[in-house]
């Protein structure tokens, strides 16, 4: 609960966890149920499949967003009469095929997310994926421009859940100190998605007309449907816990501290014992004669333990312990379309209009500033390198597309950099601060990007402007492709951990947001670049992006005070959640 003291709200779980114990062992955050359903249960290398198979599908969100702009001197030919269609005027509307798509994968998910935290991951990864796959079918055989241009908007549409579908399944399956190195695998997947879409589409388009990268994406898309339809359960759980809450034993005068098993063990001996409970009644119906030895060892420590409540209370306490463990659901009530369960009580309405409130808080407003730069910026790049490499060094959009190259290894590298590299910063400060876990405590890790993001702007401008050996532009490619893996997934994660139960709204906020100005970011580039140059316009851009990540200075040293503080806020008190 959050108590007011003048205008600062002081909330305790607001993204301040007791993640150490005093010993230094792990608190598992959030806590698990005794569910073997509970995907926080699921085995280890489950939960990194569930992972890998979410991560195809965000690398399938920009697979078709970005990789046909690769051929787009192609695709304005077909859709502009020819080769003696004027390409100059022709480019900048074609073009907008593939802004406007990224508008609506992000804007889009204003609709999607409430549906999503309402009535599960998995009704809305088929629908989602669905409309992708027929969207992108409608792509590859439209002739029109306003045909295509209205498949592009859709396909984004549907393309886009799966940005606020990924978080949100992390979020299910992975534990707090887990989530650094699978949120820098889904980063990965949706900045890489880009350089992977636009190196396959380059091979595509030596023998083959652009339209073919729209089947392959079709096949692609439709492999992932099956995927998400007979090996991906429900993640979203409604969890509820048969223990005593912490105090209950002292708190409740009806007790008699009793000397049991329930109050000696820890957790996980419950949960050993508790299987022992269910192997004792499977074996009180087989012959004597096949029951083997090992359980009288249980029984023995009953017995001890039923003595010494007698010696100690002066009468028996104990009472064996109920399993505490439901049965486990059967594969094919798993692989339903929908649960039956709503997954909250909040309304459709409040979680759509959430976003409104949540994008003016300072770290998911910096945050979104963050991502909305290096995306931006990122997608600019993407629509107008082919025809900027085509101009400057006579590439053909295979060659072109081998460029995105040092773009993917800029992505590859970045998962550790901001998975394991974050994890680690966090943790040091963690241990410095007696065991209590600060969401700022990630940031100075995005130090890195400080450097990259600015540094690979410039190498990309000047290389086009003085025409440089074409490494120069491509090495500047990798930078800004590392700088988004990395400094997003810095910042992404510190929103979640810091507004963790309405983190689906808070990556609504980021992605909705950022795709609007993204939008405008990237829709005037091409007029920045034609007026200034590229030197002086990536310089720019560069500096932009330098001063927003070194945002992260005052984030770290006083986040934690305008978290709270700016929930106080007037304009901002419709978005409350329950913990608040």
């Amino acid at each position: 609960m959050a108590t007011k003291s003048g205008d600062i709200v002081e909330e305790k779980s607001l993204g301040r966890v007791q993640l150490l114990t005093e010993s230094g062992e792990r608190i598992l955050v959030p806590k698990p149920s005794n569910s073997p359903d509970d995907p926080l249960n699921w085995s280890t290398p489950f939960k990194y499949y569930v992972a890998t198979v979410t991560c195809f599908g965000m690398l399938m969100c920009t697979f078709l967003a970005a990789g046909p702009t690769v051929a787009i001197v192609q695709i304005a030919m077909d859709f502009g009469g020819g080769p003696t269609a004027n390409l100059a005027v022709l480019i900048p509307e074609v073009s907008f095929f593939f802004t406007t798509s990224a508008l609506t994968q992000g804007t889009g998910n204003l609709l999607w997310q409430p549906l999503i935290n309402k009535y599960g991951r998995r009704p809305m990864y088929i629908i989602s994926f669905t409309g992708y796959l027929f969207t992108a079918i409608w792509s590859g055989l439209s002739t029109g421009y306003t045909s295509e241009l209205i498949a592009r908007i859709l396909l984004g549409f549907f393309s886009g859940a799966g940005e606020c579908l990924g978080p949100a399944t992390i979020t299910d399956v992975f534990f707090l100190h887990e989530r650094g190195t699978a949120m820098a695998m889904y980063n990965f997947a949706t900045g890489s998605g880009v350089s992977i879409g636009i190196i396959i589409s380059g091979v595509i388009t030596l023998n083959n007309s652009w339209r073919v990268i729209y089947w392959v994406g079709a096949i692609l898309i439709g492999f992932l449907i099956i995927l998400i339809i007979f090996t991906i359960p429900e993640t979203a759980y409604n969890r509820s816990y048969d223990d005593s809450e912490e105090g209950d034993i002292i708190d409740d005068k009806k007790n008699p501290f009793r000397l049991s098993l329930s109050i000696i063990l820890k957790d996980e001996e419950k949960a050993r014992i508790a299987r022992y409970y269910q192997e004792s009644d499977r074996l009180e119906t087989l012959p004597e004669d096949e029951i083997p030895n090992e359980t009288s060892t249980m029984q023995r420590m009953e017995e001890r333990i039923r003595r010494l409540e007698a010696a100690v209370l002066g009468n028996n306490q104990y009472s064996p312990l109920s399993s505490g463990l439901s049965p486990k659901k059967s594969y094919w009530s798993t692989i339903s379309l929908f649960s039956g369960q709503v997954y909250t009580q909040d309304s459709l309405w409040k979680m759509f209009i959430r976003p409104f409130g949540l994008i003016i808080l300072p770290p998911v407003l910096w945050a979104t500033l963050v991502m909305s730069a290096l995306i931006g910026f990122s997608v600019a790049l993407s629509s107008a390198f082919a025809n900027d490499f085509q101009r400057v060094y006579n590439f053909t959009p295979f060659q072109a597309g081998l460029g995105f190259f040092g773009s993917l290894l800029g992505g590859i590298l970045a998962i550790p950099a901001g998975g394991p590299v974050g994890e680690a910063v966090a943790n040091y400060f963690t241990i410095r601060n007696r065991g209590i876990r600060e969401p700022e405590f990630r940031l100075p890790a995005i130090a890195i990007s400080v450097i990259t993001a600015p540094l690979g702007l410039i190498l990309y401008g000047t290389g086009l402007q003085y025409k440089l050996h074409f490494m120069v532009p491509i090495i500047g490619l990798g930078l800004v492709s590392f700088s988004g893996g990395q400094a997003i997934n810095i910042s992404f994660v510190y929103t979640l951990d810091a507004y963790g139960p309405v983190s689906g709204e808070v990556t609504i906020a980021q992605l909705a947001f950022k795709s609007i100005i993204g939008f405008g970011l990237s829709a005037t580039t091409n007029s920045w670049i034609a007026g200034a140059g590229e030197d002086v316009a990536l310089g720019e851009m560069a500096a932009i992006t330098a001063f927003v990540l070194l945002l992260a200075i005052p984030m770290f040293f006083w986040g934690a005070r305008l978290r709270r503080w700016s929930l106080g806020w007037r304009a901002v008190r419709f978005i409350r959640w329950e913990e608040v």
